[in-house]
């Protein structure tokens, strides 16, 4: 095992420890009411997670993509609620580009801003997550000369609160004129899709560290509600939507890691699509099958299911849904011809 991955291990294990002992319900409800648990925060950051993609040279510990998939699935597992990957990312975005890292959580615009010939920004009905918990947020605008990465304060832009279904805090943003903080050219590292394969990836990646959690609660009350005298686990029915649960766990796992091996190969469109789509499409079947062995006590607001399958719903909407990318892999795929599909495959 190499030193990078063994730094990786080392802060999934202290991740998982730090919100099993944080993320109660208490601080879950406080945050989809707006409030940024701020004591988590300052633990993250001073356990360094929030600079683990940053190269060494920029002042991080240049973990590799794949590195962070334990953190990543640690997120969804216990549905923290912080903007924890997006930091991670648009620091590591901000230092390729140069751009001085600001302090605080940062937040992520999926939608393309335009940059005019005055360099200042504009675009309208942008849906940016954690807006009002976020001092800055990093986004990609398109320039008259190309593609722009730029770093924007908050308080610059006029927002309108958004409902989502995740009741994660939401604005909708207007830009007219907005000036950024800084802006730098496009690193080449983020690809032709900007953050949009790194924020999908992202996603995916939580989602399958959501399922496990899933997984979890649905074993445990499979072992210990009791119906007609024995355990509901020992029913052959609950035994089979637990172990199809299992298998979508295990899919959505596979495929989060898989994009973020891809991101480090320098392939992230493909590897965002692989990921999105299959995690999407497990993520759809597990939050059925889990409601169902919960029965109505799942649907209740005072039990924890609905934290986790509301993020779920959210996340496979962000970064785009597995629609959109499974259009866009089918589009590369019939452009490259017949001939190229099947060396693509091997390749892949």
């Amino acid at each position: 095992m190499s030193d990078n991955m063994n730094v990786g291990a080392m802060l999934t294990e202290q991740l998982d420890r730090l919100f099993e002992k944080s993320v109660t319900r208490t601080v879950l409800v406080d945050a989809e009411a707006g409030k940024l648990p701020e004591a988590l925060w300052a633990e993250l950051e001073n356990i360094g997670v929030t600079y683990a993609l940053v190269p060494e040279e920029s002042g991080g510990v240049g973990l590799s993509w794949a590195d962070t998939v334990g953190v990543w699935q640690a997120i969804g597992f216990h549905a923290a609620p912080v903007p924890l990957g997006e930091t991670m990312i648009g620091r590591w975005a901000l230092a390729l580009a140069g751009i001085d890292i600001p302090e605080g959580p940062l937040a992520i615009a999926e939608d393309l801003l335009q940059l005019d010939a005055a360099g200042a920004l504009h675009g309208d009905g942008i849906k940016l997550p954690w807006a009002d918990q976020a001092g800055h947020f990093v986004a990609v605008a398109q320039g008259q000369d190309g593609l722009r990465l730029c770093l924007v304060r908050r308080a610059d832009v006029v927002s309108a609160p958004a409902a989502t279904i995740s009741r994660i805090p939401c604005g909708r943003l207007s830009l007219a004129k907005v000036a950024p903080v800084a802006v730098a050219p496009l690193p080449a590292a983020l690809g032709p899709l900007g953050l949009l394969a790194h924020l999908a990836v992202l996603r995916a990646t939580q989602m399958g560290g959501c399922l496990d959690r899933l997984l979890a609660l649905c074993v445990d009350y499979g072992n210990t509600r009791v119906q007609f005298g024995k355990p509901l686990g020992k029913f052959q029915a609950i035994q089979h939507m637990i172990a199809t649960l299992a298998e979508q766990a295990a899919a959505a796992r596979v495929a989060g890691a898989f994009g973020c091996r891809s991101l480090d190969k320098g392939d992230p469109e493909f590897g965002a699509a692989v990921a999105k789509i299959q995690v999407g499409q497990s993520a759809t079947a597990a939050a059925a099958i889990a409601h169902q062995v919960f029965g109505a006590m799942g649907v209740t607001d005072e039990h924890s299911l609905h934290f986790f399958t509301r993020r779920l719903w959210q996340w496979r909407d962000e970064g785009e849904s597995e629609h959109w990318w499974a259009e866009r892999l089918g589009r590369y795929v019939v452009s490259a011809g017949s001939a190229a599909l099947w060396p693509n495959l091997i390749n892949w």
